[in-house]
C-alpha cells in the first residue's frame, strides 16, 4: 500500500470521528410575523431534542441540540423581523448551537417539536415577542427553559438544586397553623392579550408577570405559604378560568396584578381594588369593562360563557369574605405607602365588578400597580428594583391578613 493511499484510509477514519452518523441536518430555517408574536421555524432531517432560552448583550435566542449539520440555504427574512443575524457552531464534542441575533431584547412564548408528516419535514417552532432586557433577564431565571416542548435545566447546563428541606417559617404567629395557606397570584392579560402598553412601548402583560414571579419567590422563601400562579409564563387564559382554578386549588387569597392606562398622562400612582357591583365611580366601572374585554381580544365566544360569571351575584357572597377582601385592600394601600410605592392620591382603595374577582369564597382583590401611560410611572414599572418593591408591599400585606385571620381563629 503506496504513501498516498495510507493517507486517505486515515483522513477517511477521522471523519468517521468527527462526524458522528447520528448528526442530523439543519435543512431549512423559515421566519413568519403575527400581530401578537413572530415565530421561527428550522426544519429538521430528523427528531432531536433541543433546550431554547434568550440572552442580553448581545440580546439573541439561542437553540443546544445534539450535534447536526448546518445545510439550510437562502435563508430569508422578513423586513419586519426582530431577527439580524444566524449564526450556528460546536459548543462541546456533543451538541451544536443555533444563536438567532435579535435588534431588541425579546421573550419566548413558546418552544416545541412537530414530528414529520406528509407535507412538513420534523421542525422545531419557536414563538417570541419583543420584551425589555431588565424584563428577559428577570423572568429568564425563573422560568424553566424548553427542551423538545417539555420543561428542563436552566440554560447554564447546571440542573435546578432539589431539596426536601423547604423553608421554615419564621413567623411566631403564621407558623403555628397546621396547613400554609395558598396563595393564588394571577398577572393579569398574556398572550395574545397584552393588555396596557406603555408610552416606551412596554406591554403591560410583561410586567405583571415579573412582580409575579418576584412576589411568588419571597412569599416560598418565608416558609409561611404555598403559592398558585394562574399563569408563569406569556400565554393567554380566560377570565372564567382563572376563577374556576383559584377555585380548583382550594385557593385562600387571590390576588391579581394588573397595571392602568388613562387618557390622562398627567395621573399616576397604585390602587386595589374589591368587588362590588357598583363601581366607586366612573373611572373604576369603565377599568372594570375594558379588563373584562380580556377574553373578547382573544377571540373567545363568551355567548355560552357569560351565565358562568354573571349568575354569581355579589349576594351570594358570604359578608366576611367580601370584609376579608376589603381590609386586605386597605392593608395593601398602607404597606404600598410604607414600602415608598406611589399610590392614588384620591381613593386608592375603589371598588368595581371585575370579573376576575368573581370567585366569592376566595378574598379577592385587584392591585392595579400604575399608570403604563405616565411616562415617569412607566419608567419605574420597567425596573427590577421598582417591581421589587411593590412585591415587598404586596408580600408584607399577606402578613398582615393572614396574621389577622391566625387572631380571629385563635390559632
Amino acid at each position: 500500500m503506496n504513501l498516498a493511499r495510507l493517507l486517505l484510509l486515515f483522513f477517511s477514519i477521522m471523519t468517521i470521528f468527527i462526524t458522528p452518523a447520528s448528526a442530523l441536518d439543519i435543512t431549512g430555517v423559515r421566519f413568519g410575523t403575527h400581530p401578537d408574536k413572530q415565530r421561527v421555524v428550522i426544519e429538521l432531517s430528523g427528531k432531536i431534542e433541543f433546550r431554547a432560552f434568550t440572552m442580553n448583550d448581545p440580546t439573541r435566542i439561542i437553540i443546544d441540540a445534539p450535534q447536526f449539520n448546518f445545510k439550510a440555504k437562502d435563508v430569508s427574512k422578513p423586513p419586519s423581523s426582530l431577527i439580524t443575524d444566524i449564526r450556528h457552531g460546536p459548543v462541546s464534542k456533543t451538541m451544536s448551537r443555533l444563536v438567532l441575533q435579535t435588534s431588541s431584547p425579546v421573550m419566548i412564548q413558546s418552544a416545541f417539536a412537530l414530528p414529520k408528516d406528509n407535507s412538513q419535514p420534523n421542525r422545531i417552532v419557536i414563538d417570541f415577542i419583543k420584551s425589555t432586557a431588565e424584563i428577559t433577564k428577570e423572568t429568564g431565571k425563573k422560568i424553566p427553559q424548553q427542551i423538545g416542548g417539555t420543561l428542563t435545566n436552566k440554560p447554564d447546563n447546571k440542573p435546578d438544586e432539589v431539596t426536601n428541606n423547604k423553608p421554615e417559617s419564621k413567623n411566631p404567629i403564621l407558623a403555628k397553623r397546621k396547613t400554609k395557606p395558598i396563595i393564588i397570584l394571577d398577572p393579569g392579560h398574556g398572550g395574545v392579550d397584552s393588555g396596557a402598553v406603555s408610552v416606551t412601548d412596554v406591554y403591560e402583560k410583561n410586567i405583571v408577570l415579573a412582580v409575579g414571579l418576584e412576589l411568588k419567590r419571597i412569599l416560598e422563601d418565608s416558609g409561611d405559604y404555598e403559592v398558585r400562579m394562574t399563569r408563569a409564563k406569556d400565554v393567554f387564559i380566560p377570565l372564567r378560568d382563572r376563577v374556576k382554578y383559584a377555585r380548583k386549588q382550594n385557593g385562600d387569597l387571590f390576588m391579581s396584578l394588573h397595571a392602568d392606562s388613562i387618557q390622562s398622562a398627567s395621573v399616576s400612582g397604585a390602587s386595589v381594588y374589591t368587588l362590588s357591583e357598583k363601581a366607586s365611580d366612573k373611572e373604576a366601572e369603565k377599568l372594570a369593562e375594558r379588563e373584562n374585554k380580556s377574553d373578547l381580544i382573544a377571540g373567545v365566544n363568551l355567548a355560552n360563557q357569560e351565565q358562568d360569571v354573571t349568575s354569581i351575584l355579589i349576594d351570594l357572597a358570604s359578608r366576611d369574605t367580601m370584609n376579608q377582601s376589603n381590609f386586605l385592600a386597605g392593608t395593601v394601600v398602607k404597606k404600598l405607602k410604607a414600602h415608598d410605592v406611589e399610590v392614588l392620591s384620591r381613593s386608592p382603595h375603589r371598588s368595581a365588578g371585575f370579573a376576575v374577582l368573581k370567585a366569592l369564597d376566595i378574598p379577592s382583590i385587584l392591585v392595579e400597580m400604575g399608570y403604563l401611560t405616565n411616562a415617569r410611572q412607566a419608567e419605574e414599572l420597567n425596573t427590577p428594583e421598582h417591581r421589587k418593591k411593590i412585591a415587598r408591599a404586596l408580600k408584607a400585606s399577606i402578613d398582615d391578613y393572614f396574621i389577622r385571620v391566625a387572631t380571629l381563629q385563635g390559632e
